[in-house]
């Protein structure tokens, strides 16, 4: 018990220094509107002393509600039987440690059955000049942008189905980045230790521990651009604060996977637009594998394949700061060489209370799965969310 009250003791203090330390009216950081991964986002609780500073971060998605009988995880279904799911609970900081010198950690604080263990983030980010900068550590993979982008701010209760099955998360590795027209134009590249993808189309990428290298999957290597050539975007793909302003973002990444087992490329392409409470966001991916030579493991598959996938998402915010609505459209195929059940589309509809903007917010969501080939499955869902961050 000792114990505990310390940790909340601390914690107090430092929430209560950040009123004390954080300069009055001081604004955050511009985001750009590709939701760069580069770009370090302030929490609500802020401790700064000249040069240094502390935010602490705090994210809690809580779901419930009813799905068909025939849901599953491992077909990228949202729960499996009708009941409550606590999708996420995060904790950690970051801040800047002296001037261009930013760093970030963050823990899932329940067991995520990953091989990467609790840890989600932990990098540090190094940019003396917005024409070169760099950052090491356990950070974003820049491939899909429906996956670089935080789920805190979407307007329905997840990502895409497709940013899941086709784009690997968070990963170890070194990247290096260049703001040739700053605040508008990205140009990222990146090395990672290497991926391998679960047994499931739609669970992706196995998440990869970091505390022992790379013993087995080689590296992978990405690039990537993101381009906004007006006003800047904002956190998130909705718009609920209705800007004024017409805005867009496009760009895509590409990626190359030397694999102890399977090589992998892959590329993709987005465009989003907000205007006046309404947003427009489209992506396309598509990716080929093939068996290595000598493969460090056994693998289901065992024959070249080629995959992709599509999402779009139009959405309107009907009161400001307070009711929005949205709609997303997928489609995926996960053996372009087969017509099977793995050639599907699905359609979400969502509803978004925003009770202090994406800070708590309530969200009821309906979705439904179709097969285009083989044999169909009951899973349809209407689930309802409630998310807490800061």
């Amino acid at each position: 018990m000792k114990t505990v009250f310390r940790v909340f003791l601390v914690v107090g203090l430092m929430v209560v220094g950040s009123n004390v330390w954080a300069a009055e009216g001081e604004k955050q950081a511009a985001v750009c509107g590709c939701e760069n991964p580069l770009r370090l986002t302030d929490g609500l609780s802020r401790f700064k002393l000249k040069d240094f500073e502390l935010n602490l971060h705090m994210r809690l998605q809580a779901w419930g509600g009813w799905v068909q009988d025939e849901a599953l995880l491992s077909n990228g279904d949202r729960i499996e039987q009708p009941g409550f799911r606590m999708r996420r609970a995060r904790f950690g900081f970051s801040g800047q440690l002296f001037k261009n010198l930013e760093y970030e950690l963050e823990l899932d604080l329940f067991d995520k059955e990953r091989t990467g263990g609790p840890l989600y983030e932990a990098y540090v980010k190094y940019t003396p000049f917005h024409f070169i900068g760099s950052s090491v550590g356990v950070q974003k993979f820049i491939f899909m942008q429906s996956e670089i982008m935080s789920s805190g701010y979407l307007p329905h209760l997840d990502r895409a189905v497709g940013a899941y099955a086709m784009s690997p998360g968070n990963s170890l590795g070194l990247m290096l980045f260049s703001e040739p027209w700053k605040d508008h134009l990205t140009l990222s590249a990146a090395v990672y230790n290497g991926q391998r993808r679960t047994e499931s189309f739609y669970t992706g990428y196995d998440g990869v521990g970091v505390t022992l290298g790379n013993r087995f999957d080689g590296m992978s290597y990405a690039g990537r651009l993101d381009l906004v050539p007006m006003e800047a975007m904002g956190k998130g793909m909705a718009d609920p604060g209705q800007g004024d302003d017409f805005r867009l973002a496009m760009g895509g990444g590409a990626f190359w996977n030397v694999g102890g087992s399977m090589d992998v490329m892959g590329y993709s392409a987005y465009v989003h637009m907000k205007f006046k409470g309404v947003h427009l966001f489209g992506e396309y991916a598509r990716d080929k594998s093939s068996p290595s030579d000598k493969p460090s493991r056994p693998e289901n598959d065992s024959a070249e394949m080629e995959r992709w996938t599509m999402n779009a998402s139009l959405g309107y915010v009907f009161l400001k700061d307070m009711l929005g609505a949205a709609v997303r459209f997928e489609m995926l195929d996960s053996n372009m060489s087969v017509d099977d059940e793995g050639d599907e589309w699905l359609v979400a509809g969502t509803v978004t209370y925003y009770i202090i903007g994406d800070f708590l917010k309530a969200q009821v969501e309906y979705s439904h799965r179709e097969e285009m080939h083989g044999q169909a499955t009951d899973n349809d869902a209407v689930l309802g969310g409630v998310q807490i961050m800061f």
